[in-house]
């Protein structure tokens, strides 16, 4: 090339830099939060009209609801509309909750709360200790669980699981029993039977002022199926929904069941 001429650059073709991330919470950090806030807008149930959670549609109409919040409509109307739900066993959206759960893994980075453990490190340009931003109740009741060494959240316990699961596939369950040191039952118990009375095994994470310490053995139903068994809540034998079981692996404690 003559002399020192440069070469001309095409507009739109000169490379930029990328903008620079502000821990802050200023530039990049606000457009991305302002963004988020209008994604989460559009999931929420049209029921509660919290953030939807195992989202599931009737098929009638384009409401989107939570699982529980619709338990009592499947096969009748719509409960905002009143169109015919034609669905008789919904099926929980898995893409539109596997969105949900990265939204709000998004918004623990992006909110200035105690949660943004990776913004505190941008902002001290230091690794901070994962303990103190860590998401609390079940992950920090698991964590302090398992450093403790303390029995696992369904030690002790037995579970058959009966009838037909789509909602939670009966080998996810199967996985979640074992993985929290619990075992499947090939068998439903019988709440009469002398061996399922006599099992002197203690519940360790049930609280301790209630009944369900006793028990040890659960039949567990799926509660958003065609499928309706009788109840069951006898000496150390309980029914109870697949929903119930999720939900004691999310906050890691045997919750209650209802009476």
């Amino acid at each position: 090339m003559p002399g020192n001429r440069q070469p001309t650059v095409r507009s739109g073709n000169k490379p930029c830099s990328a903008p620079a991330m502000d821990p802050a919470g200023g530039g990049a950090w606000a457009h991305s939060r302002a963004a988020l806030d209008r994604l989460e807008k559009l999931l929420r149930c049209s029921r509660c009209t919290n953030i939807l959670r195992e989202p599931v549609c009737l098929g009638g109409c384009e409401h989107i609801f939570c699982s529980n919040c619709v338990s009592d409509c499947i096969g009748t109307e719509c409960p905002v509309c009143y169109t015919p739900a034609w669905i008789q066993d919904v099926k929980i959206n898995r893409q539109l909750d596997s969105m949900i759960q990265l939204c709000s893994k998004l918004r623990n980075l992006l909110h200035d709360n105690k949660l943004s453990g990776v913004k505190a490190c941008l902002r001290r340009k230091v690794c901070e200790q994962e303990e103190k931003y860590e998401i609390p109740e079940g992950p920090q009741r698991s964590r302090l669980n398992r450093e403790q060494l303390l029995p696992k959240l369904f030690d002790g316990c037995y579970f058959y699981l009966g009838g037909t699961f789509k909602h939670h596939p009966k080998d996810n369950l199967i996985k979640l029993v074992t993985a929290g040191g619990g075992q499947i039952l090939s068998r439903k118990p019988k709440p009469d039977s002398d061996v399922t009375q006599t099992i002197n095994t203690v519940a360790y994470h049930a609280r301790p002022d209630s009944d369900q310490r006793f028990c040890t053995q659960y039949i567990i139903y799926e509660d958003l199926a065609n499928y309706h068994p009788e109840r069951v809540r006898q000496g150390k034998v309980w029914m109870a929904p697949s929903s119930w079981f999720i939900d004691c692996v999310m906050s890691f404690e045997l919750l209650p069941l209802d009476s």
